[in-house]
């Protein structure tokens, strides 16, 4: 026989059943209150997390993943890398990271494979960078090694490609960039005035960084390529020197010739072409004298009938089509805004006419 509850005993049991649901309800919030601000117990998991909250720039949260008696070892050269050496504690290893963020740019990098044993996680990766100073830029291939104790990093060591780091952090040398520019004399001119009859530009009216950089793109086939002829050329030069380092050495070495000035080859009315500059100045200059922060070289002095050759190669898509070319497809779109040939000549003649 089923007994009958009476009113009391249905109160008290809906009340229990109240506390109990409370008490469950409030494990879970304080269950997911150390999930969100307690570290992770697993050793894996608490590297792969400070390696997410470097991507996402949450520095404080890289704070409360390392140990206070952290030791952080980047081995290399300290008289030749910065931020080599041996640091401790919190207050050491945000010494290393504000060292690493006053000399180099991390552009990438990325981590292929993770090795664990117990509370030591091993990751082989790379990284991408480029040294501010000399602007450098280097990939290297490197191993962390992290000790794990109650979710905290207590130990980290960096071993990495350090002769990669420190040729980068070298001052490019004119003297070794004179013998690499023997292989460009024949295209360029012993002094880098250009021949228009091998298609090589003056370079001496270009900067170093835009030199720099459309040597990189030669050498990344980011530039050039079998649709152009000419520049696919480029792309054997650039890639037959042995570094990035050579690369600046020969730019450093073309700093020091004398400038050449480039002699108008082109007609066009130069009256219309300034009218059309316009469109041109926000970017180069009122001058053309060039904005490095824009990446946009100056065009003043500069071949016209390369500039012209350039032109068509943006507006037929040769050039400025490569993804890693953001420069080359503002460039390209710039281009395609004059209407014709005759008005990209207008443009030129007026350029030729700049001091």
């Amino acid at each position: 026989m089923n007994a009958v509850s009476s009113p009391g005993h249905e109160l008290l049991a809906a009340a229990l059943r109240a506390v109990a649901v409370a008490i469950l309800v409030l494990r879970a919030s304080l269950g997911l209150a150390q999930a969100a601000n307690g570290p992770p117990s697993d050793a894996t998991t608490v590297v792969k997390d400070l390696y997410a909250s470097f991507g996402r720039g949450d520095l404080q949260h890289v704070d409360q993943l390392i140990a206070p008696d952290v030791t952080w070892v980047f081995h290399g050269p300290q008289h030749l890398i910065p931020y080599a050496g041996v640091f401790k504690g919190k207050e050491g290893v945000r010494d290393f990271f504000s060292l690493v963020s006053q000399t180099i740019d991390v552009r990438a990098l990325g981590q292929r494979r993770f090795i664990v044993d117990g509370d030591t996680v091993a990751v082989v990766g790379w990284e991408d960078s480029v040294v501010r100073d000399t602007g450098g830029e280097f990939r290297a291939d490197w191993l962390h090694l992290f000790a794990v104790k109650d979710g905290r990093i207590t130990a980290f060591d960096e071993f990495t490609d350090s002769a990669a780091i420190v040729e980068a952090f070298a001052q490019p040398d004119p003297a070794r960039g004179r013998a690499h520019f023997t292989a460009c004399a024949g295209c360029h001119g012993t002094a880098a005035q250009g021949n228009p009859g091998m298609h090589a530009p003056n370079l001496t009216g270009l900067s170093a960084q835009y030199l720099v950089r459309q040597l990189r793109n030669f050498a990344h086939d980011v530039r050039g390529g079998p649709q152009d002829f000419y520049g696919w050329q480029m792309n054997g030069r650039a890639k037959s020197l042995p570094d990035d380092r050579a690369l600046r050495d020969v730019v450093a070495y073309v700093g020091t010739l004398p400038r050449a000035r480039s002699v108008a080859s082109l007609r066009g009315n130069t009256e219309r072409g300034k009218a059309l500059y316009q469109n041109c100045a926000g970017c180069h200059g009122d001058a053309a004298e060039g904005k490095p922060g824009l990446s946009a070289p100056a065009l003043a002095g500069l071949d016209d009938w390369y500039q012209l050759e350039q032109l068509e190669s943006f507006r037929t898509g040769k050039r400025g089509t490569h993804k890693d070319d953001l420069p080359g497809a503002q460039m390209r779109a710039a281009a395609r805004v004059l209407p014709a040939e005759d008005a990209l000549r207008d443009v030129l003649a007026y350029i030729m006419t700049l001091p």
